[in-house]
């Protein structure tokens, strides 16, 4: 900062007092000059305060994260005098990326204005109030500085990245003597849904023969889900197990983990079920078609680890309503004795849990207690435990292709 302009106001306040002691012509003269010097470069920065306004433009529509989004904002000065300095800063990048964006300096002529593009890659979903500028106003001198915030209303809904699994497996009551199935063993064979070309992947088992021979080509068969096949996700979101979650890495790897899974299973058109917490809000989202994914997307976008009730209290209070035979995907950073006993106790009510657990080793966050998943093992209860780094996609379909 520069130290020369406060000698006007030093010999301002010396004249002041010399003024008031001793008088004389010149004393005052020199007075009054000092401060005009202050009071025009001050009501000069409150025109310019009063006449400068500003807007933000946030892009509309259904935004998911890796997209990348263009903010424009534009500064007016509607008043007859320039502006000698002006700085602008934003908080987009901060508070969507966790970056900031660099400062601009200009100047602003009369009745002229300023406008800016910032370009952000949306790196994680959520829910954003969007967004807010700082804009500093100066006089020529560095006198002054006055602060106007230009905020927009619009927020922002971030969307979580859909995962297209090509396969997943779905446990089905009628297939009591097997936990974990195939797709094929969820489709009702006794009515065909559509009839359609071979692809790679399609078991043989499928092709409808006399068809394949009349047309030279082979055809397969597509069934209808049956009426039993049901997906019940539990998410644990207990606030206690989120507090050192770095950068919400396990928040965002359950979000992908339970996003792909919801997708896989409204595009088979099999009945899923969410549930989770919300502070003391519970949350239940349902639907079994593809129309039915904007509610589920919404709430994983604003999805996060704060949950109030402990998690075994909260998904034993929901037994009485899941259907029997059920498959029940509990998702959860923490597999202690709790959670152990819990699988056991829902497997002996009929239900089908299939474990997730969700860590993160780098940061040491996460805990899967060894000897509890060696009993789950041997009571025949799936459990699968996925890193932050691990890539969903390849990790399910490594687990069921």
């Amino acid at each position: 900062m520069n130290k020369m302009k406060y000698l006007p106001l030093l010999i301002f306040i010396i004249l002041f007092f010399f003024v008031l002691l001793v008088g004389g012509t010149m004393p005052y003269f020199l007075f009054y000059v000092l401060l005009l010097t202050y009071i025009i470069p001050l009501v000069h920065c409150l025109i310019s305060y009063m006449f400068l306004e500003g807007k933000i433009e946030i892009p509309q529509g259904s935004l998911y994260t890796g997209d990348t989004i263009i903010i424009k904002y534009k500064i007016v000065n509607n008043s007859i005098f320039p502006i000698p300095y002006v700085e602008i800063e934003n908080d987009f990048s901060k508070k969507l990326t966790g970056n900031y964006s660099p400062k601009i300096t200009l100047s602003i002529g009369k009745r002229d204005f300023y406008q800016g593009t910032e370009t952000i890659e949306l790196r994680r979903r959520g829910f954003y109030e969007m967004g807010e500028l700082s804009v500093y106003i100066k006089d020529a001198f560095g006198f002054f500085t006055i602060k106007k915030k230009i905020s927009s209303t619009t927020s922002l809904l971030i969307y979580p990245e859909i995962i297209n699994l090509s396969t997943f497996k779905i446990s089905a009551s009628q297939q009591s003597g097997d936990l974990i199935i195939r797709d094929l063993s969820f489709q009702d064979k006794s009515r065909i849904n559509a009839l359609r070309e071979y692809t790679e992947g399609d078991s043989i088992k499928a092709i409808h023969w006399k068809l394949t021979a009349r047309k030279n080509t082979p055809i397969v068969k597509e069934y209808e889900n049956r009426g039993d096949t049901q997906v019940s996700i539990f998410i644990d979101n207990e606030y206690s197990l989120f507090k050192n979650d770095v950068d919400n890495r396990i928040e965002d790897k359950i979000v992908d983990l339970v996003t792909s899974i919801i997708n896989y299973c409204l595009n088979h058109n099999i009945e899923v079920t969410l549930e989770t917490q919300d502070q003391k809000n519970y949350i239940k989202i349902q639907g079994q078609q593809k129309p039915d994914f904007k509610p589920f997307l919404e709430s994983l976008a604003k999805f996060k680890g704060n949950g109030s009730l402990d998690f075994p209290t909260f998904i034993t209070s929901r037994i009485e309503t899941i259907n029997k035979g059920a498959t029940l995907v509990i998702v959860t950073p923490n597999l202690g004795k709790a959670m152990g006993s819990l699988g056991i106790d829902l497997r002996m009510k009929n239900l089908y849990p299939l474990f997730f657990v969700i860590t993160d080793n780098e940061n040491k966050t996460g805990s899967l207690d060894r000897l509890v998943e060696k009993r789950l093992e041997s009571e025949n209860i799936p459990l699968y435990w996925i890193d932050c780094k691990a890539n969903v996609k390849g990790t399910l379909e490594g687990y069921y292709g």
